[in-house]
């Protein structure tokens, strides 16, 4: 059997796993519908992902870090005014 080749991109934290079709399979029929993952086509990666519990919780988390440091009310008032300017032209 060959070596599988493991990477990590420290920015988004995904690990990057290269192995044999053969362990892919394995796996896949092991883990079953516990995870969630979809195919890069222009990477040529799998992206495997935990199947959340709530769907929606995930959502709200996600948001959570997305708007963590932003001033909802100044996002609003700033796209509302590109609107304005769009709008004189």
């Amino acid at each position: 059997m060959e070596k599988m080749d493991i990477g990590l991109n420290p920015e988004t934290q995904y690990v990057t796993l290269k192995v044999q079709k053969e362990i892919f399979d394995t796996v896949k029929n092991f883990l079953g519908d516990n995870v969630l993952w979809t195919y890069d086509e222009e990477k040529k990666e799998i992206i495997i992902f935990k199947k959340p519990e709530s769907y929606t919780q995930a959502l709200i988390e996600i948001g959570s870090k997305i708007w963590e440091n932003v001033d909802a009310d100044a996002y609003i008032s700033q796209e509302r005014d590109s609107w304005e300017d769009y709008n004189r032209k």
